[in-house]
């Protein structure tokens, strides 16, 4: 008896739920890549000076404190800048730097240690909140000099994570 047609199957469809991009280069189509995080700029080029080592930068409000009344910061100490232990930091190796550049760098390269001379010439680097839902991207302007005034002067702009 020949096979009959009962109406009740679906017809075949041309695309499948999860397609992969053609510039993918991923050699394991099962496990995909999580989407990068989204960012909305909370503040843009915040010029910020302090004046010397008893104030530092609150990277949240992007304005200068007097030192140790900030959670997350950004302080100077000799040659070197600090931040609180369990936040992130990664230094760009060129002169751009974005959110995905510093989620990606400070995953891959986080570095402990943020020596002035490291980032003359306003090279970037980047300090992830200890929750890891804002990022402020920095370059150095003046990094202050035992010959000047001692002062120091970063510009910052913060993302804060969106949905």
């Amino acid at each position: 008896m020949p096979a009959s047609s009962t109406g009740t199957s679906s017809p075949p469809t041309s695309c499948s739920p999860r397609t992969v991009p053609a510039s993918s280069t991923s050699a394991s189509p099962a496990r995909p890549t999580p989407p990068p995080a989204r960012y909305e700029q909370a503040y843009a080029d915040a010029e910020l000076t302090a004046p010397d080592e008893s104030y530092e930068f609150g990277l949240q409000a992007g304005e200068v404190v007097p030192a140790e009344t900030s959670d997350w910061f950004l302080a100077r100490s000799g040659d070197a800048f600090v931040l609180p232990e369990d936040s992130d930091a990664f230094v760009g190796a060129g002169y751009v730097l974005g959110p995905a550049d510093c989620e990606r760098g400070i995953g891959t390269e986080p570095v402990t240690e943020l020596l002035i001379d490291d980032l003359a010439d306003e090279r970037p680097f980047c300090v992830r909140s200890p929750d890891g839902e804002e990022l402020v991207i920095v370059r150095l302007v003046h990094p202050g000099t035992e010959e000047d005034d001692g002062s120091v002067t970063v510009v910052l702009s913060s993302y804060t994570r969106g949905g």
